[in-house]
């Protein structure tokens, strides 16, 4: 068993999630992400080292300021929760119980490839919910760290065997005919509802979904995605709720959620399916 690794990587998580609800922020408000120390959102007050604790100091705290009392948003919280889960449920897909995979360099920048690029996709989707857009600069980022993977790959000398067992998308160009094809279907519907169907940053995001995935992947996380986004759209219309926030249902998250699922488990998932075509 390796689960003090496992527990450092969702410490590890939580602390980017940290991070990355400050990019959110302000990347929307046009601060800068390097430049100037976290600090509350009501008083403005410059935040101690003992207050930016990942998960802790917002329950220590009791989700409030210690300089103004303000309560604090649980979007802080949610995504440092959400970020070390999904850095956990990646590592162990790339790892197991193995120690071996552990110290082995390959999975070690599949790992690093993988956080960068749940990362960027947690951000977006935090991005969507909270400010109602897709920041172009995120997707660019994971775009730049899949190219890169793409460049990285052939060095890594994984097998076929590997590459079988953890469903590595290793052809460049069906990853660009899956991102064109993506990109091209949404635009469609991008155009026939004039923008009221979807956002553009939708649009763009659907090649950079294609790019990670590939084909048949993609068509995976696009199932997961229209299914999952109508299913929380009965259930909000049910509740008399139309949305999270506004008039709109974002849909970010859900090509988000499909993305992930795919990218971690999306062979598994195909053949598992495919088998019920070949009996």
């Amino acid at each position: 068993m390796i689960l003090p690794f496992y527990i450092f990587i969702f410490f590890f998580g939580a602390a980017v999630g940290s991070f990355l609800g400050v990019v959110v922020d302000r990347l929307v408000s046009g601060e800068s992400i390097w430049k100037g120390r976290s600090h509350c959102d009501h008083c403005r007050r410059t935040l101690h080292p003992l207050d930016l604790v990942p998960l802790f100091s917002f329950l220590v705290l009791n989700r409030t300021c210690r300089y103004c009392g303000q309560k604090l948003d649980w979007y802080f919280f949610i995504i440092e929760l959400v970020t070390g889960i999904a850095f956990v449920l990646a590592a162990f897909t790339i790892f197991q119980d193995s120690w071996f995979m552990l110290v082995n360099l390959q999975y070690i920048f599949l790992a690093l490839y993988y956080f960068l690029l749940i990362g960027s996709l947690i951000a977006i989707v935090f991005a969507d919910i909270k400010f109602g857009i897709i920041p172009f600069k995120i997707v660019g980022f994971a775009l730049f760290v899949s190219v890169f993977w793409f460049l990285l790959l052939p060095t890594l000398y994984f097998s076929p065997i590997e590459i079988s067992i953890l469903g590595l998308q290793t052809n460049f160009l069906n990853s660009l005919a899956a991102g064109l094809g993506a990109f091209s279907f949404f635009f469609v519907l991008f155009y026939a509802t004039k923008g009221r169907g979807m956002g553009f940053g939708d649009v763009v995001f659907a090649f950079l979904m294609g790019f990670i995935l590939g084909f048949p992947k993609v068509i995976l996380a696009l199932y997961i995605a229209f299914v999952t986004g109508a299913l929380v759209a009965l259930v909000l219309i049910a509740s008399k709720k139309k949305s999270f926030k506004g008039g709109t249902i974002p849909f970010g998250p859900f090509l988000v959620f499909g993305t992930i699922i795919s990218l971690l488990w999306g062979t598994y998932l195909i053949n598992y399916v495919m088998q019920f075509f070949t009996l």
